[in-house]
């Protein structure tokens, strides 16, 4: 794996995955650009970074649903360090809502946030690079809903779905340039990703029965006499193990799963 210095610039950096991302890249002494909507959480992510090996960080409001908010971002993150060279678009958006009570105004939010979004910010992004013919790695961090679709988050599967898809053809556009284009599609992690879900236990029971009368594997995670989860640093240094294979290697698309928890009880069937 190479060792050198690197510049990352990753969305959704103000918790979870994203600043888990951010801290692991930081003992490696890499440049950082971390933006998120909320800049107070930033700042404490920064600190953290700062402690850890960051030499720079660049820490700045960023709302990937705004094309302004994007611009001004690089703009400013540009200027303190420099062009980025790794791209890590991590935001996500879902909300769990039953058929009955969809509203269309989130289902519009999370496509923005979920593949508008890093569309966005993976184009401005590529601006320089190309530009420079400078060696990069764009990662989209998707999920298992992208191919096991999942009733009660309708546009967040379907969004991840299409970021796959336009994952699976920038990197075709982009073959022969040196920059790489790798899908981290995950299973059930710990964030504040449903923060905005109800989370009382008879809630989360309903949820994840319904999600288990279809099959779904995520579910039977989630179950309480089973819970498995993946926790944010084991996708942060995934991620690092990606973007810092030899050029000549593509890890295309990584999927984590959490593995059943052990019992001893249990015997093959």
């Amino acid at each position: 794996m190479t060792t050198e210095s690197r510049t990352a610039l990753i969305t959704g950096a103000s918790s979870g995955i994203g600043a888990a991302i951010a801290l692991e890249m930081a003992t490696r002494g890499w440049k950082l650009a971390i933006g998120a909507r909320r800049a107070d959480r930033l700042a404490e992510i920064a600190e953290k970074a700062r402690a850890q090996g960051a030499p720079k960080v660049y820490a700045g409001e960023l709302d990937v649903t705004d094309d302004a908010s994007v611009e001004r971002f690089f703009a400013a993150s540009e200027h303190a360090l420099g062009v980025a060279d790794v791209i890590v678009n991590n935001a996500g958006a879902s909300r769990f809502h039953w058929l009955e009570e969809t509203d269309t105004r989130w289902l519009r939010s999370e496509v923005e946030t979920n593949l508008i979004g890093p569309m966005v910010v993976t184009h401005r992004a590529l601006r320089p690079l190309l530009a420079a013919g400078t060696e990069a790695d764009v990662v989209m961090v998707s999920s298992d809903a992208a191919r096991c679709p999942r009733p009660g988050q309708l546009a967040y599967g379907a969004s991840k779905a299409g970021l796959e898809n336009y994952a699976g053809a920038l990197g075709l556009a982009l073959e022969g340039t040196g920059i790489r284009v790798i899908k981290m599609r995950l299973g059930p992690a710990l964030s504040e990703f449903a923060i905005a879900w109800d989370l009382e236990p008879e809630a989360t029971q309903k949820r994840t029965e319904y999600w288990t009368s279809f099959g779904l594997r995520d579910a039977r995670m989630l179950a309480q006499d089973n819970l498995s989860i993946l926790m944010p640093d084991d996708v942060a240094r995934e991620v690092v193990r990606a973007v810092t294979q030899p050029r000549h290697v593509l890890l295309d698309t990584i999927e984590l799963q959490p593995s059943v928890p052990r019992n001893p009880n249990r015997a093959p069937r």
